[in-house]
């Protein structure tokens, strides 16, 4: 089963389309969203083809140095999917 996780974002200022494309860029990502309400951003990563040695230390390093440091970027928050319902 591939690994999952949607990264939702705060931005400060007006600065979510900016941030949206950014991250957009980054690896493992394949969706972004911007969205009304707590956070601004919703990022949808998947992990297809993980080698036997991936880890969440993987996914934790692309949120802390790919999306948290992007300019403008204000916090995060990380939700791993545990079960998928298509």
């Amino acid at each position: 089963m591939p690994v999952a996780a949607y990264v939702l974002v705060r931005c400060r200022g007006a600065t979510e389309g900016k941030i949206a494309e950014i991250i957009r860029q980054k690896p493992h990502v394949k969706r972004v969203d911007t969205v009304f309400g707590d956070y601004d951003i919703i990022a949808y990563l998947e992990f297809e083809e993980l080698p036997s040695s991936f880890s969440i230390a993987e996914l934790h390093h692309i949120v802390t140095e790919e999306i948290r440091k992007v300019e403008g970027v204000s916090s995060t928050s990380t939700h791993i999917v545990t079960k998928n319902y298509p």
